[in-house]
């Protein structure tokens, strides 16, 4: 009796409400209501901006946390557009997660919108949607006066499905916060250009403490937007473990239908060697699984923004796969959070691989240079030049400590050289070759791809 009674199309009515309702809250400007955001923006929404006007769909892809769909909200917010004309997807929403009903909520939004102006659709955790690249394409081909933008954590799906758009689809990466921006949010000068020294002197030298302190800060929690103001250390833990690193590897072993507990244990190995080198053949024997599984689930992690892998600086690509490599945690606060270590970490000798994270992360393309007798940590190629970096985190410096990076200097015939330091600067002339002291913190507010030039 049941089954008779039931109306098939009156269900479908009734879902369909549902889905609507559901979008309706997502999207509150419709009904003239305002939404409460952070005034704080990262930096790269200046530069999307920059691409409102163009055709192409514009994909914000990072880690999980790092303030993709906040980004996504504060620029739907600035557009000079009737109201009906921003509509708003996040595909956590489970109902969401399914081809037709997307489609059914996207032709919902281009219906009650004005086709004569333009029109704006912003996805959030596109990747969650099956076979969300035809969607995608299906409408940028068809709709006239329609942008679209859309964020993913997982960049792995999203590389995968670019032939599907290919001509229409441009990638932004968004980083964990830099320590640039983090300054900028407690009010510091955060940008230094090529006029190191005289900067310095004018601007910085007063504050250096405060620097120093902020910095600090940021080894420990600085990854985050939603950590900034955060100083329970049993929350930054339970966040950074629970809201990025657990989702992140749930999502990437879902997307490639790999073991999840694997892909895990092997994040924690390498987190525990960050700024190490690793043998994938050394990993696969303590997690007793096949080397090449490892391999692959090591490019997952690099995929998913969790670890980013330097190669050994050679010309030859061959030598580089065959060589010994170095990983590097997305962020030292995960370690510290991963491995429970306490605060104070940051005052002991491990404070060096922190450190040469947050370097290496803020460097695009670089490598490392090693032989047998001498290793050099960060080799960096910008403007055609080549440019080593020693990062020796510690009071005391002496002449052991930059004979590594004068060998390289010598052999690949460069003038000038970094040594990354705790609170040293200075600049000093060894073997003819120009050595630059200088604290981490304000390395990091160089203003790439300028490198600092003290004679400028």
């Amino acid at each position: 009796m049941c089954t008779k009674f039931i109306n098939m199309p009156n269900i479908s009515i009734v879902m369909e409400e549902r889905h609507k309702r559901l979008l309706i809250k997502q999207n509150p400007w419709w009904r003239g209501e305002k939404i409460e955001l952070p005034r704080f923006e990262r930096d790269l929404a200046k530069d999307l901006l920059k691409y409102l006007e163009y055709k192409q769909i514009i994909g914000v892809v990072g880690l999980r946390r790092v303030g993709k769909t906040v980004l996504m909200k504060q620029i739907l917010q600035n557009l000079k557009v009737p109201q009906n004309n921003v509509c708003y997807v996040s595909f956590d929403d489970v109902d969401f997660q399914k081809y037709e009903i997307a489609e059914e909520l996207i032709n919902y939004f281009l219906e009650f919108s004005d086709k004569n102006e333009k029109r704006y659709l912003f996805l959030d955790e596109v990747q969650k949607l099956p076979n969300w690249a035809d969607l995608l394409k299906t409408y940028y081909d068809i709709e006239e006066n329609l942008k679209i933008f859309m964020s993913g954590s997982a960049s792995l799906e999203i590389k995968k499905y670019k032939e599907t758009l290919a001509g229409r689809f441009l990638t932004f990466y968004l980083p964990v916060l830099t320590f640039k921006e983090f300054a900028r949010y407690f009010g510091m000068e955060h940008s230094v250009s090529e006029n190191l020294f005289r900067e310095y002197d004018l601007k910085l030298a007063v504050k250096k403490e405060r620097y120093q302190e902020l910095f600090e800060s940021y080894l420990i929690k600085g990854a985050f937007p939603e950590l900034i103001e955060i100083k329970d250390e049993e929350f930054i833990r339970k966040y950074i473990k629970e809201s990025v690193v657990e989702k992140s590897i749930n999502d990437i072993s879902k997307i490639a239908q790999e073991n999840e507990k694997t892909i895990y244990e092997l994040f924690r190995l390498l987190v525990n060697s960050t700024a190490q080198l690793f043998e994938v053949i050394n990993l696969a024997g303590i997690l007793k699984v096949n080397r090449n599984l490892v391999s692959n689930y090591i490019s997952l992690l690099e995929k998913a923004f969790l670890i980013k892998i330097s190669y050994n600086f050679t010309a030859s690509v061959s030598k580089q796969v065959r060589a010994s490599k170095k990983q590097y945690c997305a962020h030292s606060s995960i370690v510290i959070a991963m491995l429970d270590y306490p605060f104070e970490i940051i005052n002991t000798e491990v404070a060096g691989h922190l450190v040469e994270s947050a370097i290496a992360n803020n460097v695009e393309k670089f490598s490392f240079w090693r032989t047998p007798q001498h290793e050099v940590d960060i080799i960096m190629e910008s403007q055609n030049k080549i440019i080593p970096f020693e990062v020796k985190y510690k009071a005391q410096i002496d002449k052991k400590d930059v004979k590594s990076l004068i060998k390289f200097m010598e052999e690949f015939e460069v003038k000038r050289g970094f040594v990354i330091t705790k609170d040293l600067l200075k600049q000093e002339k060894i073997k003819d070759k120009e050595i630059i002291f200088i604290p981490a913190w304000l390395f990091l507010l160089i203003t790439y791809p300028k490198i600092p030039n003290p004679e400028e």
